[in-house]
């Protein structure tokens, strides 16, 4: 992680997020700047060693300068912790509005760093992408050809047919589908489309409302909803 820190550039938001298995604990106790004194539980050394590897970083722990009800973030056989936490550069803690916990069925609880856009400067990289033309493959006669080649190029009687079969699809692919070059802002995907948008924004909503009202019917819809979206 400290290499991959040093790599951020101090112009640009970087935010870290992640389980660190560490207790910073609930208060400051020397370490201001880094821990907001709004922490959970007692700090122990793994947590203290986070901290002063925050502090030479010049970091903050965002989750503990906002006071919150529900700080719990890990919760396993009776025993609570704040384990998940959301580390931003101390030059932009500034941009960082709020961070919350939304707890579930799970062990580990989402934690939601917000953001304030408005504060913020669009910086847009752009760098040539190489990707494989798979869209063509919604022509009947393109998959037809694929379907073929694989056949030609895939055997059944292989040692290892976990290789042979990935060669032969990626050759086939090659083959029937080229290649293409071109150019895209660095984060965005391809993918990415109005109908893809209005399906995730769905599952999201369907969660919301599961989170505040946990019957089975909202359960089942969520479930549905991200069924759907996973598909995409």
């Amino acid at each position: 992680m400290a290499s991959e820190w040093d790599l951020g550039s101090r112009s640009e938001l970087v935010l870290g997020l992640g389980v660190f298995n560490g207790h910073v604990g609930k208060w400051m106790d020397g370490f201001d700047g880094v821990h907001g004194g709004y922490g959970f539980g007692e700090r122990n050394v793994k947590g203290r060693m986070l901290l002063e590897f925050y502090d030479e970083k010049d970091l903050c722990v965002a989750n503990t300068w906002f006071k919150k009800k529900r700080k719990v973030t890990f919760s396993a056989g009776g025993n609570q912790s704040e384990i998940d936490f959301v580390l931003v550069d101390k030059n932009s803690k500034k941009f960082s509005r709020d961070v919350k916990v939304i707890s579930g069925e799970l062990q580990h609880s989402l934690v939601v760093a917000d953001v304030d856009k408005k504060k913020l400067r669009k910086v847009v990289r752009r760098e040539a992408v190489e990707r494989r033309m798979v869209w063509k493959l919604k022509e009947e006669e393109v998959r037809a050809k694929l379907e073929e080649r694989v056949e030609e190029l895939v055997s059944v009687d292989t040692p290892d047919m976990w290789s042979c079969f990935e060669e032969g699809v990626l050759k086939t692919c090659e083959e029937v589908c080229g290649r293409k070059i071109g150019r895209r802002d660095r984060g965005d995907t391809w993918w990415w489309n109005e109908e893809v948008k209005e399906v995730i924004g769905k599952k999201k909503e369907a969660y919301k409302i599961w989170c505040k009202d946990r019957s089975e019917r909202n359960k089942a819809r969520y479930k549905s909803m991200k069924n759907r979206a996973r598909r995409w």
